[in-house]
């Protein structure tokens, strides 16, 4: 009896583990692509799909490429998924393309019903938005188009064979972490493992799709990108004929023929002026090296002509997104002297920016995918252009174009005027990544106006520090923002974009992030903004080597930036000035001068005029020293250096030091910094000495000068300033 019941557990055993052995390593029945009728909440989405004709075009189709894995990524659940699927325009995508997306409805709708079906599941979803990523944890963030490299795995060159293997390591890795974190039934296992199949079955039949067309994107994206380095190294000849190669076979592709407005407008700067009365069109078939050399007497209205015809021709192809082209045409009109034609193009150009947002920047994500550009300073200028053009700012924003033209014209108040539509149109769009080539572009092109918005910007600090403490060392990606108001002007409803550069960057770039809007920064204060979180590639406080800041309110705009960048750009400048004239200085920079009818001589003799120093120095006798000190008791002050300078000096945002900065022993920066009235008030923790000869450097873009002052009997003197 024993030894049967022993043989009985034996028996059962073994036949547990062959069962177990047999579930486990038995084939896995994927789900049937090919046969497959969608439910009724699939139909729409599905039918969707269904290509409309054989003909494509290769940036609708790219488009379409990665629309598809980002909606993917970023849908909340199944549902929301397939309404902005239902809701796709695909006509001009590649058939075979949708052939292929559609295989992974099958897989999806079987998901759907598991989640119906099973409690468990019920957060199924989030396993096709993690595959989708090439995640392998739902719990940190990833890149919303990190499918498109998993597919590539960052090499453009790869056979089919190798994106497959990348593909299916990357994508399925969703799978073992969803089976990791759930505790699944042996049923569910079965169904979970039988979706992976099918998805690896799917992923081998898209990739060498996908990379097919990729491929045509990228040869394409090289003719593109020829053309806009062209323009960016002022060769317009160039690119015009880079944008003929790609017309020739891609005749309505919208960025050439934008391209090629462009650079025909420009080309026509360098040609032989026409008259009106002369407009007799040349041929432009095949502009070449020679043709700029004729000395045609038309040929610039010639090439005017030719810009139009393609303006016009993308506006009729595409009137949703015609914003860009309404811009050239304004630019067109005004190269012409038409100034009213031109300022009417701008202000259609202005209202249907807005309006034509979504649709302008359908191409951002396919440009996103191509990270390569963000490793050179060529690469990020050429995105920068790509989305100036969609997104309306820098050489394509209308009020800025107008701005420029009212500034050449001497319109200071017009120009004002346009520089604040601009702000103001932007931040309707909720767009700010173009900020800094808005400011860059007003600082280049109409200083002087933009300037004058406000005068006291270099009476405005922004400071930053870790929130870190002893018991939050974790804290280090974390910064408490402050900005110190030492103008004597309230600022109200202020927005401030933080704009911080780290190790690793290009000179010139910064991580821009928008703080919380403040009601009112008060004159002589300080006002905290608040924490925020560093979010730019793992960089942590200690990384950051720059601290600007841009602040808006309704009627001001404005840098406002860290001390000890403005000492740091006060010493290159001075470097760099050594051995120069004093009167050297940017010529961007000279009409603002010129506007308050003041010159560098002016300046220097306004600060021997008005220069007032207060404080008296130790004359060697006790007796006086006590004195002096019982008085300074009663009425508050102390032995400290106290300087004011006249306010004009405002116009050069000056630094202030004595002695020089580049003299790190004796450098003394002031203390105390602020406007009040018509004065600049300064004080500096020193303490002069009888008959000490100290000298104050005020250091700006604009010229350097020195101020010597001497205490004799005690008293100061100002002796003389002198340019250097």
């Amino acid at each position: 009896m024993k030894k049967t019941i022993i043989w009985t557990l034996v028996a059962l055993v073994v036949l547990g583990i062959a069962g177990f052995v047999a579930w486990r390593f038995w084939p896995v029945e994927t789900i049937n692509l090919e046969e497959y009728t969608p439910s009724e909440e699939f139909e729409p989405a599905y039918e969707a799909m269904k290509a409309k004709t054989p003909a494509y075009d290769i940036e609708e189709t790219v488009k379409a490429m990665n629309a598809l894995e980002v909606a993917q990524y970023q849908s909340e659940d199944f549902m929301s998924y397939l309404e902005y699927v239902a809701k796709q325009d695909f006509s001009k995508v590649a058939p075979e393309v949708l052939e292929q997306k559609k295989k992974l409805f099958p897989i999806l709708q079987r998901l759907y019903e598991l989640q119906k079906e099973h409690e468990e599941l019920d957060d199924v979803w989030m396993l096709m938005r993690s595959a989708t990523s090439g995640a392998s944890t739902f719990v940190s963030e990833v890149n919303p188009v990190g499918v498109l490299g998993s597919m590539l795995t960052g090499d453009a060159t790869l056979s089919t064979i190798s994106v497959t293997g990348g593909m299916e390591k990357a994508q399925t890795a969703a799978f073992d972490e969803y089976e990791k974190q759930k505790e699944l039934k042996r049923k569910l296992e079965r169904e979970i493992e039988s979706v992976r199949m099918s998805y690896i079955e799917y992923l081998e039949d898209y990739a060498p799709i996908y990379y097919k067309y990729m491929q045509e994107w990228d040869a394409l994206c090289l003719k593109k990108d020829k053309a806009y380095i062209d323009l960016y190294g002022g060769n317009p000849l160039d690119a015009y004929n880079q944008t003929q190669e790609i017309l020739k076979e891609y005749p309505t592709n919208r960025e050439a023929l934008l391209l090629k407005g462009l650079s025909l407008i420009q080309l026509s700067d360098v040609a032989p002026k026409a008259t009106l009365e002369n407009t007799s069109q040349l041929s432009t078939d095949s502009i070449d090296g020679n043709s700029l050399e004729m000395g045609q007497p038309d040929e610039r209205m010639s090439l005017l002509l030719e810009a139009e015809t393609t303006l016009d021709q993308y506006i009729k192809l595409y009137p949703t997104r015609s914003a860009p082209a309404l811009v050239l045409k304004g630019l067109l009109y005004r190269e012409q002297g038409e100034v009213a034609k031109a300022v009417s193009y701008f202000d259609q150009a202005s209202m249907e920016y807005p309006r034509q947002a979504a649709a302008l920047n359908d191409l951002l994500d396919s440009y996103k995918a191509r990270t390569y550009l963000n490793k050179s300073a060529e690469g990020k200028y050429l995105l920068r252009f790509y989305r100036s053009t969609m997104e309306g700012f820098g050489i394509f924003s209308p009020e800025l174009l107008k701005a420029h033209y009212y500034a050449e014209h001497g319109d200071v108040d017009h120009c004002k005027e346009e520089i604040f539509k601009h702000f103001y149109r932007r931040a309707n769009q909720g767009v700010y990544d173009g900020l800094l080539s808005d400011m860059q572009y007003c600082e280049e092109n109409m200083y002087s106006s933009f300037r004058q918005i406000l005068m006291e910007q270099s009476f405005l600090d922004v400071a930053v520090e870790p929130t870190m403490n002893w018991t939050l060392s974790d804290k280090d990606d974390e910064i408490k923002v402050t900005i110190n108001n030492r103008s004597d002007i309230d600022l109200e409803n202020v927005r401030i974009f933080l704009c911080l550069h780290y190790t690793d960057m290009y000179k010139d770039e910064y991580d821009v992030q928008k703080l919380p809007s403040v009601n009112i920064i008060k004159h002589h204060d300080k006002t905290e903004l608040g924490v925020v979180k560093l979010k730019y590639e793992d960089k942590k406080y200690n990384d950051i080597t720059r601290i600007r800041a841009i602040a808006m309110t309704d009627n001001k705009i404005c840098w406002i930036d860290n001390v000890d960048y403005k000492y740091m750009k006060a010493q290159e400048t001075s470097r760099k000035s050594s051995g120069k004239t004093a009167n050297t200085k940017p010529s961007v920079k000279q009409q603002l001068l010129e506007d308050f009818n003041v010159d560098n001589g002016k300046l220097q003799s306004l600060i021997q005029e008005k220069t007032k120093v207060y404080g008296t120095a130790s004359d060697g006798n006790l007796w006086n020293d006590v004195k002096r000190d019982v008085k300074n008791l009663v009425t508050g002050k102390d032995k400290k250096l106290r300087i004011e300078l006249p306010r004009i000096l405002t116009l050069i945002d000056p630094v202030f030091s004595l002695y020089q900065l580049n003299d790190k022993d004796k450098s003394v920066r002031p203390s105390e910094n602020y406007l009040s009235g018509e004065n600049i008030r300064l004080k500096f923790d020193y303490e002069p000495k009888q008959d000490e000869t100290i000298p104050l450097y005020i250091y700006s873009d604009f010229a350097n000068f020195k101020v010597t002052i001497k205490f004799e009997g005690g008293k100061p003197v100002v002796k003389k300033v002198e340019l250097v």
